[in-house]
């Protein structure tokens, strides 16, 4: 037989370790569940602490690893898997070439920028410009056509006398204000007018 001494020493031990574990402060409380990946508990128990934002960021990334990004979107928009989502949203309509849809839905993505050229250059092929520098004026392409729109514009414009040359000068300058034939227009422009 066991001994009443012995009995009563289990029991107190037990006693004393059930009175530690209720004891615990609710963050250390917390900090335990997080330790057994019991995020939603967590989440539940301690809504307000900083373990229960680390919590949502984990679950946010296992969302994220399970591929569900508009899931990570909607409910962890805050957390960093969700900025990784949206990336991964941007990368899979660039990969599908949805570009129009991907710069209308993440129009600061660095791929928006990736398809806007893509569609410029599409449209510069086709020799659809004036859709070019309407849509994509700030693209490689719409520069270009801008540039050599600019350029031919100025060079007629030369060639002009008087108020004419006066009003082409300046029409360059309202249209082609980042061309290397506006600066060319101004100057111009500032020896017509000496005269």
């Amino acid at each position: 037989m066991i001994s009443r001494r012995l009995i009563s020493g289990l029991l107190l031990s037990l006693i004393a370790a059930l009175w530690i574990a209720g004891c615990q402060s609710p963050e250390a409380q917390a900090q335990k569940l997080f330790a057994e990946r019991k995020y939603q508990e967590v989440i539940n128990k301690y809504p307000d602490s900083q373990v229960a934002r680390r919590a949502r960021a984990m679950m946010a990334e296992d969302l994220l690893e399970a591929g569900k990004y508009q899931e990570v979107i909607e409910k962890y928009p805050d957390t960093r898997a969700a900025l990784l989502a949206h990336e991964e949203k941007a990368r899979s309509l660039f990969n599908e070439k949805k570009f129009d849809e991907l710069i209308a839905q993440f129009p600061n993505s660095p791929l928006a920028n990736d398809a806007k050229n893509i569609l410029a250059e599409n449209l510069y092929n086709q020799g659809r410009f004036d859709e070019l520098v309407a849509q994509y004026p700030k693209t490689p392409k719409g520069k270009e056509v801008l540039e050599a729109r600019a350029k031919a514009e100025f060079d007629a414009a030369k060639k002009m006398k008087g108020d004419k040359q006066i009003q082409a000068l300046e029409a360059i300058m309202r249209q082609y204000v980042e061309t290397a034939a506006y600066k060319e227009a101004a100057n111009l422009l500032r020896e017509v007018r000496k005269k």
